[in-house]
């Protein structure tokens, strides 16, 4: 039954795609400054203030966990790291201006992680400080590899809080507390690319209409973002639940793409702490902010000049609805995958497709965006 399901859900985008008519988009944008204004002001800039508060108790909490290491406290930090790692991803379609200055994206959340620089720090005897960290690689710092740190698949909590206490679990802890503290100062330097803007990035995407040395236009502010959601959209979709379930597609040995059959749970991101399924629903609450408290589908629908703007955005917050209504995992993903139960997933990555599908087909033809090679592409 589940499997006709997804079949119809699979044929809907192509009806949707059919009934919109296909006309040239309307340019330049009408009302594109209060457009930009709401992006940034609705959606950009609240998500940020919410990373930026995470990342900021996860630091102080690990300082507490760290004078303290108790089965509370090590839950609360954990919980901690959880809010942190799904506010990141909730900014995951804004992976453009501050968030990827010097690739400090990479510092924030690089993944897997490096086990042979983890393994160095933890038993060199120099003192870890956020300054060491930072030194020592993206691989050895930021979320993965506090989520290394804090979880353990092979052993139940009472042993992974007992590696976090005495002598031999201070340094373990000394790395939780420098690397909590590192990813909070690599959060804030984004976080103030947006927030203490006078006349930076945010003013330069707030003004974009009127020309400046980051913009030339509205549209091309626009081109950005819409380009944005579209590869967070293929990046869940494909690598973070498709090539799990053995859904994805990649390069054989002759080059050609062909379908991947087996599934791997241990290609899950956040597989360790169960997060797996989280971090891919953050990254839909984020897309659905941006489009909707961000203004852009509001936007469509007040500008119904052609009679399709308000069509594709019913249909862009259907789709988002829709895939945040999918219910939950009755078990750990990573478990599910690992014993071949990996078919309640499915819908996760059947839904997936339709938002990506629904940005390149729907949402960036009525806006007039060309969208072309992404980070997720071969070469």
């Amino acid at each position: 039954m589940f499997k006709q399901i997804f079949c119809c859900l699979l044929l809907l985008p192509s009806l949707l795609f059919a009934a919109t008519p296909n006309v040239a988009p309307a340019t330049p944008l009408p009302d594109a400054d209060k457009l930009l204004v709401q992006i940034v002001d609705g959606a950009i800039i609240p998500l940020y203030r919410e990373l930026q508060v995470t990342a900021n108790t996860l630091a102080q909490r690990s300082t507490a966990f760290c004078s303290a290491p108790t089965a509370e406290s090590f839950k609360v930090l954990r919980e901690g790291w959880g809010e942190t790692l799904l506010a990141w991803h909730r900014t995951d379609a804004l992976m453009f201006g501050p968030a990827i200055a010097d690739q400090i994206d990479f510092t924030i959340n690089f993944t897997p992680p490096k086990k042979m620089i983890i393994s160095r720090l933890l038993t060199d005897e120099i003192p870890l400080t956020p300054d060491i960290i930072a030194k020592a690689g993206v691989g050895g710092q930021g979320l993965s590899t506090l989520e290394f740190l804090l979880f353990d698949r092979d052993k139940n909590d009472a042993e992974q809080l007992a590696s976090f206490q005495g002598d031999m679990g201070k340094r373990r802890c000394d790395y939780v507390q420098a690397a909590s503290t590192l990813l909070h100062t690599q959060v804030q330097t984004i976080a103030n690319g947006w927030l203490q803007d006078s006349n930076g990035y945010a003013s330069a995407f707030r003004d974009a209409h009127k020309g400046n040395a980051t913009f030339a236009n509205a549209r091309q502010a626009v081109d950005l973002l819409v380009g944005k959601l579209y590869q967070s959209a293929e990046k869940f979709s494909k690598n973070r639940i498709g090539n799990p379930l053995g859904k994805g597609i990649d390069l054989n040995t002759e080059g050609k793409q062909e379908v991947l059959n087996t599934s791997n749970a241990y290609q899950l991101e956040a597989w360790r702490s169960g997060y797996s399924i989280q971090i891919i629903r953050a990254n839909v609450e984020g897309m659905q902010r941006i489009l909707r408290e961000g203004g852009v589908l509001q936007w469509l629908r007040d500008h119904n000049a052609r009679e399709v703007e308000k069509f594709v955005a019913d249909a862009m917050q259907q789709r988002l609805d829709n895939y945040l209504k999918l219910p939950l995992p009755s078990a750990d993903p990573f478990e599910l995958i690992k014993t071949g139960k990996g078919k309640e997933l499915d819908g996760y990555y059947y839904l997936g497709n339709d938002i990506q599908m629904g940005i390149r087909r729907q949402l960036a033809k009525v806006l007039g965006v060309q969208l072309g090679f992404n980070d997720n592409d071969g070469d």
